[in-house]
């Protein structure tokens, strides 16, 4: 008789998006005012934008809220000022602290020459650009320096092996970026361009936000991943809802 095939993937996956961060706000201020302001204007790199006190405290529910499904092996965390303080709080609230790994695969997708514009300052700074996004569509557009949805799909697959190859049967935190999220699901749900953009315009992924996977059946397939939460925010039950930006 064979043996028993074994399971290649951690036996859970979760993925959460950082808390709110002050670009978020700012992003946030600016559209409701409908501003004509060009750049988002805090004076610093993408990287290094921190969270705010708001984005500590969804932290902080979301991480009591994990320990109902951990004990977890391994944190992955994005190197960005907001992910590595997300991670910081969260840890906090972790009853068994999982070993902490900074991961640039799971980094913020580069937005090149558009990073700190405002929607309205894309538009006044690079009208050409914007028309040739229009043109491409927002899946495959890529901005000068920057990366593309497919640039950082690779970089996630390569994230994917390594979990195959090292966390196989463990439970695995990852905390990183709206558009990383959403690309996780876009690869181990096998989504198509269509109906990733689809997902992206009308469930945007939220902060402090888990998407959680464990290993069960799909499709007809033994021991893959399976989407058992999507959007999960645990800390709006004590705060009201606010759209989040990038």
């Amino acid at each position: 008789m064979s043996a028993p095939r074994t399971a290649k993937w951690p036996s859970r996956l979760v993925v959460m998006r950082h808390a709110e961060s002050e670009a978020n706000l700012r992003r946030q201020s600016l559209e409701k005012l409908k501003s004509k302001e060009t750049h988002v204007g805090l004076g610093m790199r993408d990287v290094d934008v921190p969270l705010t006190a708001r984005g500590r405290e969804q932290a902080r529910l979301s991480g009591l809220h994990l320990n109902r499904h951990g004990p977890f092996d391994t944190l992955f965390v994005s190197p960005y000022t907001r992910t590595r303080q997300t991670a910081e709080v969260v840890l906090e609230q972790l009853e068994a602290k999982p070993r902490l790994v900074t991961e640039e695969r799971i980094r913020e997708k580069e937005f090149g020459i558009l990073e700190g514009l405002t929607k309205h300052g894309m538009d006044v700074h690079h009208a050409a650009e914007m028309e040739r996004r229009r043109r491409i569509g927002k899946y495959y557009y890529r901005p000068p320096g920057g990366e593309s949805f497919p640039d950082v799909n690779l970089r996630l697959r390569s994230l994917l092996s390594t979990l195959v190859r090292d966390h196989a049967g463990r439970r695995v935190l990852l905390i990183t970026h709206s558009v990383v999220v959403l690309l996780f699901r876009h690869l181990l749900e096998r989504m198509d361009e269509e109906t990733i953009l689809a997902l992206d315009r009308h469930d945007e992924v939220k902060n402090a936000s888990l998407l959680i996977y464990d290993l069960g059946a799909r499709d007809g397939r033994q021991g893959v991943l399976v989407r058992r939460e999507w959007n999960l925010t645990p800390w709006e039950t004590s705060h009201p809802t606010r759209p989040s930006g990038r």
